[in-house]
């Protein structure tokens, strides 16, 4: 196991969408091939509505297909599950997935996976049922959709209250981590970039992540005892497709946070301007843009400044050799070989896809090219790519079927997301409800006393063990 240096959770958004599979004039492959291009072009800037087929389930609809085959529990604000993560709709009827707290980094991806699975399995249950309608809903793990609105995954991770924190070395390292683990996206005008979400960054830190995009969210909600530690909510990064995205993207945070924690990172590059570094790195991340090391005035890359967080970091357990995969991915920045961690980088896979799939038009804005973007990023085993890759081997994986298949039931061991899970599990078992949130448990049915689970390390509770003994002696009841 390779363990973090802090409790992390990851939260994600999906995009959803809807195409009609029947047509009189053609294949259900076809009907929905034309309605994606269609669509895509819109993207790509023709916004006339009487070239782009409406898909027949407006957002809201779809989402609430998806979600009417799930207990009452996840379909209103914190619906917690028996691994410990939240499954709910947020803001602008999107899907999302709150993972639970991980200390391990197999963890982590094993639970951003099983996010996936479980949307998606709610998904084929709703398309089951809209099959003699001729319809189907797609599920995707992208960033942005095509009216302009950014979503994507949210970081967080815990630390000491009275621990320093230098937010501008942070956030400039977050401006190079930005390109690095990007997903790769097609802009307006059918240019590859390395980050959807870096387009969207106006602000360094905001304590309003809904109407201001930053890098960082400095609202106070530890979800912990405030006396002892702190939540950085980093609020930029991509969704990411490929498990070794998924896994640098947090091993690198992670890593340079305990850094920080130990003053080691005195003399690394703060950027003058983060938000515009982010936005020219990721046309051109081999631009050099200015900065600070400690009073001297610097320029600097993208390549080179993250290269100088690897440099500090410590010889330690990197079973993954998630080193050597940031060393190869900013090789190939500094090179411009784009396909060269295909395997590994979403940004990559996802060029060289798009590069097969639009040879011969002259750039990345034409149809075909936007629906293999979108494709990219489709949950669907049927209609998507990543379990294809996975299975034939061109994608690397870091966790197998099985261990996905656990974590969408089972949470992790070594943090309090155990005994939140537990709580779920046997009020599921015994049809009770119960209030859960990050930071407590409460048995509502009967009332009992909150207990409050303010450690995020804590995995064992007499408190939660003698609360699981009385429910699993009720007698069980329909939950209503």
């Amino acid at each position: 196991m390779t363990r973090l240096g802090r409790v992390c959770g990851l939260e994600t958004e999906y995009g959803v969408t809807s195409v009609y599979i029947s047509s009189d004039s053609g294949s259900p492959e076809a009907r929905s091939e034309a309605r994606s291009e269609s669509r895509s072009e819109a993207r790509a800037g023709n916004r006339s509505e009487a070239h782009a087929e409406e898909p027949p389930l407006s957002v809201e609809e779809a989402v609430k297909k998806i979600f009417a085959s799930t207990e009452r529990a996840v379909r209103v604000p914190h619906g917690f599950l028996s691994n410990g993560a939240r499954l709910y709709i947020d803001i602008g009827a999107h899907p999302e997935y709150a993972g639970p707290e991980c200390l391990d980094l197999e963890d982590v991806v094993a639970q951003d996976l099983a996010g996936d699975a479980i949307i998606q399995d709610l998904v084929d249950i709703a398309n089951a049922k809209l099959l003699n309608r001729g319809m189907r809903i797609h599920a995707l793990k992208t960033n942005a959709d095509s009216w302009g609105n950014s979503f994507g995954c949210h970081e967080n991770y815990q630390y000491g209250a009275n621990t320093p924190i230098s937010i501008p070395s942070f956030v400039s390292f977050l401006a190079a981590r930005q390109i690095l683990c990007g997903s790769g996206c097609i802009d307006e005008d059918g240019r590859y970039c390395f980050s959807a979400r870096a387009r969207y960054i106006t602000e360094t830190a905001s304590a309003d992540p809904t109407h201001h995009k930053a890098f960082i969210n400095t609202k106070e909600e530890p979800h912990a005892d405030a006396s002892l530690w702190r939540r950085l909510h980093v609020t930029c990064a991509d969704s990411a497709m490929l498990p070794v995205t998924v896994a640098l993207r947090t091993f690198l945070a992670d890593r340079f946070l305990s850094l920080l924690e130990g003053s080691a990172a005195g003399d690394f590059i703060v950027l003058d301007d983060p938000v515009a570094a982010v936005k020219t790195w990721n046309y051109e991340p081999n631009a050099r843009m200015r900065g600070q090391r400690g009073e001297a005035a610097v320029e600097v890359s993208c390549p080179e400044l993250m290269r100088q967080s690897l440099d500090l970091f410590p010889a330690d357990d990197d079973e993954f050799g998630l080193r050597d995969v940031a060393e190869r991915g900013l090789a190939a920045l500094s090179e411009g070989n784009l396909a060269a961690v295909s395997s590994e980088l979403d940004w990559s896979l996802k060029y060289q896809l798009i590069s097969h799939v639009a040879a011969g038009e002259t750039d990345f804005g034409g149809a075909r090219a936007r629906r293999a973007d979108l494709v990219f990023h489709d949950l669907s085993k049927q209609y998507g790519l990543r379990e294809r890759l996975l299975t034939s081997g061109n994608v690397k994986s870091m966790v197998d079927g099985s261990t996905i298949s656990l974590a969408k039931t089972v949470p992790p061991a070594n943090t309090r997301a155990a005994l939140r899970g537990k709580v779920v599990e046997a009020c599921d078992l015994a049809g009770r409800r119960a209030s859960i949130g990050w930071a407590y448990v409460r048995l509502d049915q009967p009332p009992t006393p909150q207990i409050d689970l303010l450690n995020p390390l804590e995995s064992e509770s007499a408190e939660v063990t003698q609360l699981l003994e009385k429910i699993e002696n009720l007698p069980n009841v329909q939950n209503k």
